[in-house]
């Protein structure tokens, strides 16, 4: 007969409840969706700012960080020429030009010895245009010379048969802070090029 009376009592579990992780709800899902992409689309906005301001200072560079030449005098000067030089500028409004009266080229490709000088004593910039004083034709353009910069050696621009031509050197004196033209001055100037 089975007992009726006092039956024993079951012990109670507490066991914690884990959902299964296929019953998450959709939304749950979505949440966790939408944290990444959140942080995806910050890393992206990030990188689009950076770019922006990267591109922007390229295209606000100063554009003086693309002189050319060497610093300091001209070589074999002595301590007297260069002396000299700087008694002969007086004036600031007076610029005082150098170049070689006659340059010589192996071939037209070949580099010759302007000697190309913006004297230190000058207070603006120095560009050298270099033509072919009966048809005009420009041979050689320097970069732009900051004072006390020089070209010792330079190819022309243009590739020249052999010969002697007799050229017009056209100095350019720029402003330093805009360069924008002051003023030129010319010399005379014989290009040969041997063969």
């Amino acid at each position: 007969m089975p007992n009726t009376q006092n039956p024993t009592p079951m012990p109670e579990v507490n066991m914690p409840y884990a959902p299964n992780p296929q019953q998450q709800p959709e939304e749950e899902k979505k949440k966790k969706k939408r944290g990444a992409g959140f942080y995806i689309g910050i890393i992206i906005a990030i990188i689009a700012i950076v770019a922006a301001i990267v591109i922007g200072i390229f295209m606000f560079m100063d554009s003086t960080q693309y002189r050319g030449g060497s610093l300091g005098q001209l070589d074999g000067k002595t301590q007297e020429e260069i002396q000299a030089e700087l008694d002969r500028v007086v004036q600031e409004g007076m610029m005082s030009i150098s170049i070689s009266s006659v340059v010589e080229f192996e071939n037209g490709t070949s580099e010759g010895e302007w000697k190309i000088e913006n004297s230190p004593a000058n207070h603006y910039l120095m560009q050298v245009e270099v033509s072919i004083t009966d048809t005009g034709e420009v041979i050689y353009t320097s970069e732009v010379l900051e004072p006390n910069y020089h070209i010792q050696y330079a190819a022309l621009d243009v590739d020249l048969p052999a010969g002697s031509y007799p050229c017009t050197a056209t100095f350019f004196a720029l402003d330093p802070e805009t360069e924008q033209l002051v003023g030129q001055t010319a010399a005379r100037v014989t290009v040969v090029v041997d063969n």
